[in-house]
């Protein structure tokens, strides 16, 4: 048997070896478009202000791949997806064959219509590349702007205020998609970033950034304020990344739809993780579901499904919450 799973985030090396322990003489491909070794999306900041090094991000779910009987490849983005021959294309012009497919990959950011005609002007935080160009930019930096709602936008600010830049975070509110966290918490966080010399506005949007002088931006915004600045970071909600799934017969709604199993319409493929919009069959509904712990759970299902193991997926509250990897959110806000 040979399983491909798409993406080596949580779900998808969750996956990769769920699968491989239930099937013990099978073929497992891990394939993802990233070129380093699994990483800690969550730690990202943490590598941007320099809290942590390299190796301090680093997964530790995908250090024992090879000796776990995953094969990983990188640098393979999923191009298309041929149901009926059971195949999948990637944008390098290679090709892998299953018997199983899981599509584990995550989520792209949402970038604000103002910064589409201006690519050279910001920056997003969203992979391991995104976070070391950020640390970079921001060494040689004066002055951020952090466009971002909720959990993002507080972690962003965050970091790029510890490396001792002027930061301006624009809070255009709650977050459409995931769970935001609740307003009494935003607030005390709200107040600590403000203690620590973080400028905030508020429910406002970017309206428009003009390049300067090639180091130098001016972000205007919605009520017509401006901001002289040389950096812009972009920490936005992420959505499903399932454009590549277009004409392959997958049904997808805002994400990969999936039953209680993790299985799509087609019998054997499947998705799990920040990509997948989960049928609960307690509340009766589907929903898109954000967070790690809860990424690695629907992984592990999926892959144990993907070998025969027809688990169903029960959720309680508490997986509907994007828990912090780590220290508490309050703790890093403040420290």
């Amino acid at each position: 048997m040979r399983y491909l799973i798409l993406g080596s985030g949580p779900a998808g090396i969750a996956a990769a070896k769920a699968a491989r322990k239930l099937d013990k003489d099978a073929e497992v491909i891990l394939a993802t478009e990233e070129h380093a070794a699994p990483y800690l999306r969550p730690l990202l900041p943490d590598l941007v202000s320099g809290e942590r090094e390299l190796s301090g991000v680093a997964d530790p779910q995908g250090k024992d791949l090879a000796e776990s009987g995953v094969k990983l490849l990188g640098g393979k983005r999923a191009r298309r997806v041929d149901a009926a021959k059971n195949r999948v294309t990637f944008s390098d012009g290679s090709e892998e064959t299953y018997n199983f497919l899981c599509v584990a990959t995550g989520g792209r950011p949402i970038l604000p219509l103002a910064l589409m005609g201006a690519p050279g002007s910001f920056l997003f935080l969203n992979s391991l590349g995104d976070a070391q160009r950020v640390r970079e930019r921001a060494m040689r930096s004066d002055t951020t702007v952090v466009y971002g709602p909720g959990y993002l936008g507080i972690e962003a600010a965050r970091a790029v205020r510890r490396l001792g830049n002027e930061v301006i975070w624009i809070n255009p509110g709650l977050p459409r998609f995931g769970n935001p966290i609740s307003g009494e918490i935003e607030a005390r966080i709200t107040d600590q970033l403000r203690a620590r010399g973080v400028k905030i506005h508020e429910g406002t949007e970017i309206a428009d950034a003009v390049d300067v002088d090639g180091r130098n931006f001016e972000v205007v915004t919605a009520g017509g304020g401006t901001i002289l600045c040389h950096l812009i970071v972009v920490a936005t909600e992420r959505l499903p990344n399932v454009v590549f799934l277009e004409g392959s017969g997958v049904k997808v709604g805002a994400g990969i739809l999936v039953d209680e199993y993790l299985r799509t319409n087609v019998s054997n493929i499947f998705a799990a993780g920040d990509c997948a919009e989960v049928y609960d069959i307690n509340r009766r509904e589907s929903r898109i579901n954000f967070g790690w712990r809860s990424a690695i759970k629907q992984g592990q299902l999926a892959g144990e499904n993907m070998a025969g193991g027809g688990k169903v997926y029960i959720k309680n509250s508490e997986d509907y919450f994007g828990l912090l990897y780590g220290a508490p959110l309050l703790e890093r806000a403040g420290a």
